[in-house]
């Protein structure tokens, strides 16, 4: 059954007391270049559906889970535009991201971008750590990238952001991957500010990621008790109307 979070956040937030243990136990991740970074933050599987708008306009629902793959983790984006607008956007992008979780060891394993009613939009990256190689296909070409550090996207950053806040960091810069290649991305915890959620104002922790190479910057809210679950997040680039991603209902699964 899925309810407004607004009714169970209270109910479903993390026992304190396993968030201390937890956070003890936590550890920096160093790679070759000491910037990449991961911690051993707790998984709970939940599916999201989030209210799109561009420019103040209520283009479509998007969905966003986060569950368990035999021994993988697997996060799955997709958005569906809504009423009026279905007649006219006939994109139906997805977005897929599996990875690895061993204790501090956050790895990625596979990313897919794709669109149901464009096969020309298809991409995806092959992450092998042994080898260090990131195999990559993005329209139509292949390319191989030497890896030397821990990856994140667009769907893992929400484990960094949990795990910058149980270790009480508040800049940390790691690899990310964009349109088939790695770019140096910037994440920086601004301070708390308030989302309304379901009618209540609850109180955020807010991000801002930077990208080198992007002009756009991307503002993540989260409830410090579920710091894995986005409440609300803010795109926008350079001389582009304002989009954005805010939480409608969540359904926990143990």
């Amino acid at each position: 059954m899925i309810r407004p979070y607004s009714k169970i956040r209270s109910s479903l937030a993390p026992d304190p007391g396993v968030i201390q243990v937890l956070t003890l136990g936590l550890m920096l991740m160093l790679s070759l270049n000491g910037g990449a970074m991961a911690a051993e933050v707790p998984l709970r599987a939940f599916t999201a559906s989030y209210d799109l708008t561009r420019s103040g306009m209520n283009l479509g629902i998007t969905k966003l889970s986060l569950e368990p793959v035999k021994e993988l983790w697997r996060w799955r984006l997709s958005t569906r535009a809504r009423g009026f607008y279905s007649m006219f956007i006939r994109k139906k992008p997805y977005a897929e991201t599996t990875f690895s979780h061993n204790h501090d060891q956050v790895r990625l394993q596979q990313i897919v971008i794709a669109d149901e009613n464009d096969k020309d939009k298809y991409e995806s990256a092959s992450f092998d750590w042994q080898s260090g190689q990131m195999r990559v296909t993005r329209k139509g070409k292949h390319a191989s990238v030497a890896l030397t550090t821990g990856v994140y996207d667009y769907q893992s950053i929400h484990l960094l952001a949990a795990a910058m806040q149980l270790q009480d960091l508040e800049n940390v810069t790691v690899k990310f991957y964009r349109k088939g290649k790695l770019a140096d991305s910037s994440l920086i915890y601004l301070g708390e500010g308030s989302v309304k959620i379901g009618g209540k104002d609850i109180v955020a922790r807010i991000y801002e990621q930077t990208i080198d190479g992007s002009k756009t910057r991307v503002k993540y809210f989260y409830d410090p008790k579920n710091p894995l679950l986005p409440l609300l997040i803010e795109r926008r680039r350079a001389g582009d109307p304002l989009s954005t991603l805010k939480l409608r209902k969540v359904e926990w699964r143990s």
